[in-house]
């Protein structure tokens, strides 16, 4: 059983000129969306604590901390990046987690500091990706075990080796080198414990994740005594956070199967669940343009655990926001452009007018729990959503879909990324910088120094 060693070696061995043509270019989309919303967060508490927190460490400056003046040690990028990445939860969702908040803050800001090729740079991505989602698989847990039951299980329990093979592969490791630094991986993984999920703490588990990743290579890279087995046997990671280990998982159609091309890039800054329903929501208002005064009532089907949740009824911290169906829907009618000001302190105040759009929500039809719903995602599948808005008028419109704008079959094109760079990006950098990185993301493979991208991601 040496399967840490087998995906060191996978790994270590990818190359550029063998990868599909289409999974190079998701590599590209997950690029451009993942440093999209994480400089739209800049505004927010949790992004602006972030980067003061690595502003006042100081260092070497060695990578760029995304939408700001910084340069920092690479691993503090790393933090700062990671975390900035997750705070809107705008990036990607995979069936396991958030991998683009550790793999391109890792990638990006240790080949900024090698001045590694973009070639390299897009194997690094790729090679994350199909690590990442390999080991997240190999170790879901039971209905039992699920949401933190019995152990510290949650989608932060394995970001750290989206980063740590990102990192690894810049560093051009062997396949026993990146075996050895997924080990490390495995023993300064963050775990998910408790309510803190609730807070922006959740938010800064991306960055220690990105950060601790960096450092596994980093460790790796100068010598530290190497262990190459930490996925496998009865002490193997799995023993940390989860009831059961499917081994199967971990070396499945490797290098014939991109998971990669399983991530859904979200439309929306909100909880991957609440994608499907805003939508609708979306697509509704467009095509008959009513406006929002003329609503009496929106119904919202399947009755997920998570939208009905008594705690999402009226938030009142950030992310309780973010996973409100509620909440989200009065933003979107409040202001259809999707920000951080969806998320405001005013805005989750028990009274406003955000807190009487949100009364107009109600739920119907089957219940779901979120198990039942991530099953359904694993199946490369995704819930069957229903959007009902009843008018003043009587009259009643409905919209059923089923795939979210960036989920895998109703994919973002490159150019609908473009659109959403630079309507993220531009306050912040500059419309000339937002296009300046397009265009170097649409062509990354012909520089052979990526720094030469970076400089446009800087505040002035």
């Amino acid at each position: 059983m040496q399967y840490t060693r087998l995906l060191g070696k996978y790994a270590s061995e990818l190359k550029y000129e063998d990868l599909p043509a289409e999974v190079i270019e998701q590599a590209k989309k997950i690029t451009l969306h993942t440093i999209a919303v994480a400089i739209a967060s800049m505004n927010v508490p949790t992004a602006q604590k972030a980067v003061e927190m690595v502003r006042r460490k100081g260092g070497t400056p060695e990578a760029t901390v995304w939408g700001t003046d910084l340069k920092v040690p690479v691993e503090e990028a790393g933090f700062a990046n990671g975390t900035t990445a997750d705070t809107l939860d705008w990036e990607d969702c995979t069936w396991t987690g958030h991998a683009s908040a550790g793999a391109i803050p890792a990638a990006f800001a240790m080949a900024e500091q090698q001045k590694a090729s973009g070639k390299r740079y897009l194997e690094a991505v790729v090679a994350a990706y199909e690590v990442y989602q390999r080991i997240a698989m190999s170790v879901q847990p039971d209905l039992s075990n699920y949401f933190g039951k019995g152990k510290g299980w949650g989608l932060v329990c394995w970001q750290i080796f989206s980063s740590t093979v990102a990192a690894g592969k810049i560093l051009g490791f062997d396949g026993d080198q990146i075996a050895a630094a997924i080990t490390k991986g495995a023993y300064l993984t963050p775990l998910t414990l408790g309510d803190t999920g609730l807070t922006d703490t959740y938010h800064v588990a991306h960055g220690v994740s990105a950060r601790c990743g960096i450092n596994s290579a980093l460790l790796t890279s100068i010598g530290f005594e190497p262990y190459l087995d930490g996925l496998d046997g009865n002490s193997g990671f799995w023993r940390q956070i989860c009831d059961r280990v499917d081994w199967g998982w971990l070396d499945r159609d490797l290098g014939k199967d991109y998971l990669i091309m399983q991530t859904l890039l979200k439309h929306w800054p909100v909880n991957v669940w609440i994608e499907a329903p805003l939508d609708g929501l979306d697509n509704l208002c467009r095509k008959y343009q009513f406006r929002t005064e003329e609503i009496a009532k929106i119904r919202v089907s399947p009755q997920l655990d998570i939208y009905t949740d008594k705690g999402m009824s009226r938030p009142y911290v950030f992310m309780q926001a973010q996973y409100s169906v509620p909440h989200c829907f009065a933003a979107y009618l409040d202001n259809p452009f999707p920000s951080e000001n969806w998320f405001t302190q005013e805005s989750r105040q028990p009274e406003g007018r955000i807190a009487e759009l949100s009364r107009l929500v109600e739920f119907f039809g089957p219940e779901m729990d979120r198990y039942e719903a991530f099953l359904i995602f694993m199946d490369r599948d995704f819930p069957e959503t229903t959007v009902e808005v009843t008018l003043k008028n009587g009259a009643t419109v409905t919209e059923t879909l089923k795939y979210p704008k960036g989920h895998p079959k109703n994919n973002y094109t490159f150019e609908e990324e473009r659109e959403h760079f630079m309507a993220r990006t531009a306050p912040y950098i500059g419309a000339e910088k937002a296009k300046q990185f397009v265009d170097a993301i649409e062509h990354l493979e012909e520089y052979s120094n990526v720094s030469e991208v970076a400089k446009y991601l800087i505040r002035e």
